[in-house]
């Protein structure tokens, strides 16, 4: 089930990882600040919020999946997403393979720059038709796997192996740079068939967080972040990336989970 703790969770820390999840099951299925159930009463999502202990602001929310079967009700997901301030309009161009009931994993392209990226649906039965080749409204946050951070754009390019200046034919010398608010699917970045994002931006601000998860507290950060379609909440633990250089108008080069949260 891929809640994503490694981004907000230091590291060495399994044992708390292997509790969380326990204890999330045991009280947010017992308990849940609201619940879905879709029409023909096969799908429940369980939403419970957690809050900012020192502001006392919701930022975030668990979401639980269960399945109604013919003898029993199944737990088949449960994922934790990040609250951001509005929606972004997606075009859900292609299923992916590593989809399955419990996850649907899709291709996506934002309508107003077509920027293509990979996302991992929450509350996806929330939603009663079909996402592929259809227009959706999200809620975005990423949980990142490898991230840098990078003072400047000649900076980043140096260390992705750009900005030199290149011949092109009937063009002369030129200097090729990546994109300051790239996006991208992951897969090329990593070699793996597993679905990510590959995402850049700059950071616009960020903030020390403290949260309750089912009687667990956990300190991380969490990044505002500008990429090519908007602003989007990343969550980040000190522990598991270098965050020397971490200040406002830095950017920020991630390969990250992005869950697209679909409910209303």
């Amino acid at each position: 089930m891929p809640v994503h703790f490694n981004s907000f969770i230091a590291d060495k820390e399994e044992q708390l990882k292997t509790k969380l999840f326990s204890d999330i099951v045991t009280k947010y299925t017992e308990e849940a600040d609201n619940v879905f159930v879709n029409d023909d009463k096969t799908k429940i999502h369980m939403t419970s919020y957690f809050k900012d202990i020192n502001t006392k602001k919701n930022i975030g929310k668990v979401v639980i999946t269960l399945i109604v079967r013919k003898d029993n009700i199944e737990l088949v997901d449960s994922d934790i997403v990040l609250l951001s301030d509005k929606k972004i309009k997606l075009h859900f161009e292609e299923k992916l393979e590593q989809s399955s009931e419990a996850n649907e994993y899709y291709m996506v392209y934002d309508l107003e720059s077509e920027r293509h990226f990979d996302i991992e649906t929450v509350n996806r039965y929330c939603i009663k038709e079909e996402l592929e080749d259809s227009d959706r409204d999200a809620y975005l946050s990423a949980f990142p796997f490898q991230l840098d951070l990078y003072k400047n754009e000649e900076e980043m390019n140096k260390a992705l192996g750009m900005g030199e200046e290149v011949d092109i034919p009937g063009m002369g010398k030129k200097v090729i740079g990546m994109d300051p608010k790239m996006m991208s699917d992951g897969r090329i970045m990593t070699g793996s068939n597993e679905p990510c994002s590959f995402i850049i931006g700059q950071v616009k601000d960020y903030k020390d967080v403290e949260i309750d998860i089912a009687n667990n507290i956990i300190k991380f950060k969490i990044i505002d972040l500008e990429t090519g379609i908007g602003n989007m909440p990343v969550a980040v633990h000190g522990e598991n990336f270098d965050l020397s250089k971490l200040k406002k108008d830095v950017l920020l080069g991630m390969i990250a989970d992005v869950k697209a949260d679909l409910s209303e």
